[in-house]
């Protein structure tokens, strides 16, 4: 697999690497979504074979050799950065919603059996905060079911990839 580059919008960028890690770029200005535009492609060419070099499965690789190179390359490092914990976040978020509203219950009510503020549950649903396991446990006993670890292919293959529902 080859890494790739996606703008998802004029400050924040994705890279997939070539081991199938996600990374989000977080960048303060417009500076390198303009150099793309402006000169094909020049700032996903240039991360492409940065993450390629230098890329070696851990964060400190990101912040280092990859950072150095942008600054070579007269690119904005990025200021933040993600992982895609945050997608994992997002993925348990949108289950809990589906299955909440699958059973017809209101989130003021799943919040009130749970123990905790609605404006917290509309986080951990949105994938904005970090669950701690009491919480999903409480969440999953509610929703009677159970936290479990699952395969990532048995998952992918059995179509457990779930895309956001309108």
């Amino acid at each position: 697999m080859a890494t790739k580059v996606v703008f998802l919008d004029q400050f924040r960028v994705q890279v997939e690497t070539n081991d199938g890690a996600v990374y989000t770029l977080g960048h303060g200005s417009t500076m390198n979504y303009q150099i793309e535009q402006n000169w094909e492609g020049f700032y996903s060419k240039c991360v492409i074979a940065l993450f390629d070099k230098y890329y070696d499965g851990t964060e400190d690789s990101i912040w280092g050799a990859i950072t150095r190179g942008m600054y070579n390359n007269r690119l904005e490092p990025f200021r933040w950065l993600g992982n895609d914990r945050n997608k994992e976040r997002e993925r348990i978020g949108i289950r809990i919603k589906e299955l909440r509203k699958e059973r017809g219950m209101e989130a003021k009510e799943l919040a009130k059996k749970i123990g905790i503020d609605p404006g917290n549950l509309s986080r951990i649903e949105q994938g904005r905060f970090s669950v701690g396991f009491d919480i999903l446990n409480k969440i999953a006993n509610v929703m009677n079911m159970q936290v479990d670890f699952v395969d990532k292919k048995r998952n992918e293959e059995n179509g457990e990839g779930r895309k956001k529902r309108n």
